[in-house]
């Protein structure tokens, strides 16, 4: 039997009630690997949002041990999107220091492979700016946004709370808002939440105020040294995928008239997109590769540099070990946060207007190719 762990990037959840960081991806894969007639067991993993790489890496061996994966599965995999990505990488090294020793002994036996979906190998420039006062308060919205917008509430309804609050959503009205108004509006926008759901999600952002210790491990300089101490288990396939998106300009010119009515996916993602599209000075990602598309094969139809990003992580920074491809995607759209069509619009699941319009398609494709990476098919 195989046992895969589905790692959050730094949001850090499993769910949160019924909204899942993986949306479809655990279906996906057991209904892959019935196809191949291989049994599975998929689990989704609970770490914290923004606490620092070893405590993410501690609650992962943790999940492991009491999943009881270790005496039952003789495959194990972890497969980390964004941040998920490095702590798979930890678990998976050997480093000393993260304790449960016999635990990680016991899965230096079976563990099988780590596969990465848009880690930030090299890191992010939006990290440093994350870790300010400034930055904190700018996550902590997002965050919020992202959380409201995965229950199935429409950025859309952002505009008139912010209306109500004096709001034009503009980047720099973000910046300088005080917590007191980040909470009122926190409150405006989990009224349709039940109590028990409400403190659950307000518990979750309030870590994102108080904890900024994984912000300082994801800058370039930060993942410059951990990548020059961290040594991989031998024997362990590490495999990664990277993601693209355009440009904003450039994504406003692909998207439709009547997407263009809802700015707060627009401004968040040019921001975002422009904060990550500056490279720090004086550090590098990993170097330019042959630019082709993961799963087809095909050559994109454009080059990738250090200023091409997914509007969270430099394309480039998501590189290790064996590299599969480029996805046109942008950060969440990999994980199912896409959108699915016009009958599901009021899902919420799309909260990027980044113009890269992945579809099922193309999450059937890449999901597809990483179950074949797991089963040893490809």
């Amino acid at each position: 039997m195989h046992h895969v762990f589905l790692i959050p990037g730094f949001f850090g959840f499993d769910a949160l009630g019924d909204v899942r960081y993986f949306r479809a991806v655990r279906e996906t894969l057991e209904r892959n690997y019935g196809a191949a007639g291989i049994e599975v067991q998929v689990s989704g993993v609970a770490t914290f949002p923004t606490g620092s790489l070893r405590r993410r890496a501690e609650r992962l061996l943790e999940v492991i041990e009491a999943s009881g994966a270790l005496e039952r599965a003789e495959h194990i995999h972890l497969v980390g999107h964004s941040t998920g990505g490095i702590d798979a990488r930890l678990v998976a090294s050997t480093m000393r220091g993260l304790g449960h020793d016999r635990t990680r002994h016991a899965l230096e036996k079976k563990l099988r492979t780590v596969v990465t979906v848009s880690a930030p190998h090299y890191g992010t420039p939006l990290a440093n700016f994350f870790s300010t006062l400034y930055g904190k308060k700018l996550l902590y919205f997002i965050t919020l946004l992202v959380v409201i917008g995965l229950k199935g509430i429409p950025t859309s309804a952002l505009g008139g709370i912010g209306g109500v609050l004096g709001l034009g959503f503009r980047a720099y009205d973000l910046l300088g808002l005080n917590e007191t108004i980040l909470r009122q509006l926190t409150n405006q926008l989990l009224r349709g939440f039940s109590r028990e759901r409400h403190l659950e999600v307000r518990g979750f952002l309030d870590s994102v105020l108080t904890d900024v210790s994984l912000m300082v491990q994801l800058t370039p300089e930060a993942m410059d040294v951990l990548n020059q101490t961290i040594e991989p288990l031998p024997g362990v396939r590490q495999v990664s995928y990277a993601t693209v998106s355009p440009p904003p300009l450039l994504a406003l010119k692909r998207s439709r008239w009547k997407d263009l009515l809802v700015p707060v996916e627009s401004i968040l993602y040019s921001t975002l997109h422009t904060l990550t599209s500056s490279p720090e000075p004086g550090f590098s990602y990993h170097p330019p590769v042959d630019a082709h598309e993961a799963v087809t094969g095909a050559r994109l139809d454009f080059a990738v540099d250090e200023g091409t990003c997914d509007g969270v992580v430099p394309s480039l920074s998501m590189i290790h070990g064996e590299f599969r491809g480029f996805v046109r995607a942008d950060h969440l759209d990999v994980v199912g946060h896409y959108l699915r069509g016009a009958t599901e619009r009021g899902d919420g699941a799309d909260w990027f207007l980044s113009g890269a319009h992945f579809d099922r398609a193309r999450f059937e494709q890449l999901w597809g190719d990483v179950t074949a990476v797991l089963t040893g098919k490809a």
